[in-house]
């Protein structure tokens, strides 16, 4: 039985990732410029190793993905589920390491901006792309899907 033709065009993000969490680093980089909110001591000895973390993360989840047969940007179709290497420990490594990018940034700037991104770019992950590709996911892959969803966190 083949999916949906919906389906075979993908979950419909929009807006790729990327761009969403870019676009917020960039805005909370802008707002520090123009009106800096000190939190604390900017603290790169700790935000530094967490984004190299963030990208060591994304790195594997992305060659998880590719190996599977699956282009990894979100508007494309999946051919295969994948329940493996990252995504055994949460259903979305590669935004979870997106977020950890912007916390590294906060902790680099040491800023409320910083950390106001991470939450902005955490409702926009949630809002516009995982919910969107959950309800994919689970019309296109059915029961698998949603046995591998009780199983597994959406969130690291």
């Amino acid at each position: 039985m083949s999916p949906p033709e919906q389906d075979m065009h993908g979950p419909g993000v929009k807006v790729p990732p990327p761009l969403m969490v870019l676009a917020g680093l960039l805005l909370a980089w802008a707002l520090n410029w123009l009106a800096p909110v000190m939190l604390g001591p900017p603290a790169p000895e700790l935000g530094l190793p967490v984004m190299l973390l963030a990208f060591l993360l994304m790195g594997w989840a992305l060659l998880v993905l590719v190996r599977a047969g699956n282009d990894p940007r979100p508007d494309k179709p999946d051919s295969q589920f994948v329940a493996r290497g990252p995504f055994r420990l949460g259903r979305n490594p590669i935004y979870s390491g997106f977020l950890l990018v912007a916390a590294g940034m906060a902790l680099v700037w040491g800023t409320l901006w910083g950390w106001l991104a991470v939450g902005g770019i955490f409702l926009a992950l949630d809002f516009l792309v995982v919910r969107r590709e959950e309800a994919y996911l689970e019309r296109r892959f059915g029961q698998d899907y949603l046995d591998y969803k009780a199983k597994v966190r959406r969130w690291f």
